[in-house]
């Protein structure tokens, strides 16, 4: 294993520092929601937060943002207003110990195969193995909503859930491939969702958030408009444009044993066998996928898959 250089430990740090405050997102969302917060008050606290906290750097950087602007769009679609009213919606069906194994999971498969068909990066036989180990792991997981008394609903979050891996790895890829400054995609991301999302949420609801107890507010507010939105996302970014896109997703690792966790200690969510099984599965795949665990050396020569030819 060759010695990591300066750019790379950054990038680990800061992959790792995000990671730790999106642990809290499923967690904190789901204690919102029980607090009067429904999906959509959540998504206008947290953009609405963020947006105002941003537009500084908004109006410092408005000649470049507006050059990228169509790109700061498709960005704001997978990390923005609906990965967050989709995210939360699916609480209101499935347990957050779903969300913290089907998204990150999902996520690093839609984003290992988007990284080998177009950015033509190596599909390795380790690889090769550590998704199928985590596609068991999210089998294993949803496959036990089909025992569940409350199946539709279960399988409708498990399924919103998918689709949040899915919007994620559309952003992972994108900001890696159109090389964004991070703090650009930041910004990009909060105010695209503002914009577009505030005159729909005033238009149905008014200002019936207020209403919400304004302590709520203030520790909803903080979280998901100031941490989540900003802080963690910016980290992110910097980590992928660092590591790339494939190797950035190597800390949802920690996202599912963080969240699961937390959902047990503030939500008194009881682990399953199911979700325990699918959970070492999952992060068992996720370090065959990068690699930190080895193969035995005399499979290193096995044949590589690439979506592009090798020079």
């Amino acid at each position: 294993m060759g010695q990591l250089d300066r750019n790379q430990v950054l990038g680990i740090i800061l992959g790792i520092s995000a990671t730790v405050i999106w642990a809290g997102w499923p967690v904190l969302s789901k204690i919102a929601t029980n607090s009067q917060l429904a999906p959509y008050d959540i998504t206008m606290l947290r953009f609405s937060i963020s947006g105002l906290v941003l537009l500084p750097l908004f109006i410092m950087r408005f000649a470049k943002l507006k050059a990228i602007a169509a790109k700061g769009v498709v960005l704001a679609f997978g990390a923005g207003a609906p990965y967050v009213l989709v995210g939360t919606s699916g609480m209101a069906y499935a347990p957050t110990s779903h969300f913290s194994i089907i998204m990150p999971t999902s996520m690093l498969l839609f984003t290992t195969i988007a990284s080998v068909l177009w950015l033509g990066e190596k599909l390795t036989l380790a690889r090769i193995l550590g998704i199928s180990f985590i596609i068991a792991g999210v089998v294993f997981v949803g496959g036990n909503s089909l025992g569940s008394l409350a199946l539709e609903d279960t399988l409708i979050g498990d399924f919103m859930f998918l689709m949040c891996g899915f919007l994620w790895s559309i952003y992972t890829v994108l900001a890696r491939y159109w090389k964004i400054n991070p703090w650009d995609a930041t910004v990009l991301v909060s105010m695209v969702s503002i914009v577009l999302y505030m005159p729909f949420y005033l238009y149905q609801f008014g200002g019936q958030i207020l209403a919400v107890d304004t302590d709520t507010l203030i520790v909803q507010g903080l979280y998901q408009g100031v941490f989540a939105s900003i802080g963690a996302l910016y980290l992110y970014s910097k980590a992928i444009s660092l590591l790339g896109a494939s190797k950035g997703a190597i800390f949802s690792v920690l996202l599912p044993p963080l969240s699961l966790l937390l959902g047990s200690f503030l939500l008194e969510e009881v682990l399953t066998w199911v979700e325990i099984g699918g959970l070492i599965l999952v992060c068992l795949g996720m370090l065959f996928a990068f690699e930190v665990f080895r193969m035995p050396k005399r499979l290193i020569k096995a044949p590589s898959f690439s979506s592009k030819r090798d020079g």
